[in-house]
C-alpha cells in the first residue's frame, strides 16, 4: 500500500511538472526496493531450500542496461511532455515481448 502511495504522489508532481519531486519519490520508492525485498526474497528462498540467485542472464543484463540508459536520457532534461510518456509506455511493451519471446537458457553458468 505503501508504494502505491508513492506511484500515485509522483504521477501528481509529475502531471504539475515539478519533476525534480517526482523523480526523488520514483527513485527512492526504487531504491528501497532494490536494497530491502530483493535480499530478503533471496533469503526467504534460501530458507524454502529453493535456490534463488543475483547471476543475471546477460539477455537481462542488457536489457536492464538499456532501461536505465533509455530513462536517464528522456529524464535528463527536467520536464515533461506526453510524448516522453508514451516513448517509456511503448519501451516497457517492447521489453515484455523480448522477455515474452525470449527462450531460457539451458544453463546459467
Amino acid at each position: 500500500v505503501g508504494n502505491a502511495v508513492e506511484h500515485a504522489s509522483a504521477v501528481c508532481f509529475a502531471m504539475h511538472n515539478k519533476m525534480e519531486i517526482a523523480l526523488g519519490v520514483a527513485v527512492g520508492s526504487a531504491v528501497q526496493i532494490s536494497i530491502f525485498v530483493i535480499p530478503l526474497t533471496v533469503l526467504g528462498g534460501w530458507a524454502m531450500d529453493k535456490e534463488m540467485t543475483l547471476n543475471f542472464h546477460p539477455f537481462e543484463t542488457v536489457i536492464l542496461l538499456m532501461a536505465t540508459i533509455g530513462v536517464s536520457f528522456l529524464v535528463s532534461d527536467g520536464r515533461s511532455h506526453w510524448l516522453k510518456g508514451a516513448m517509456l509506455v511503448s519501451a516497457y511493451v517492447m521489453i515484455a515481448a523480448a522477455f515474452y519471446a525470449h527462450a531460457e537458457p539451458k544453463s546459467m553458468s
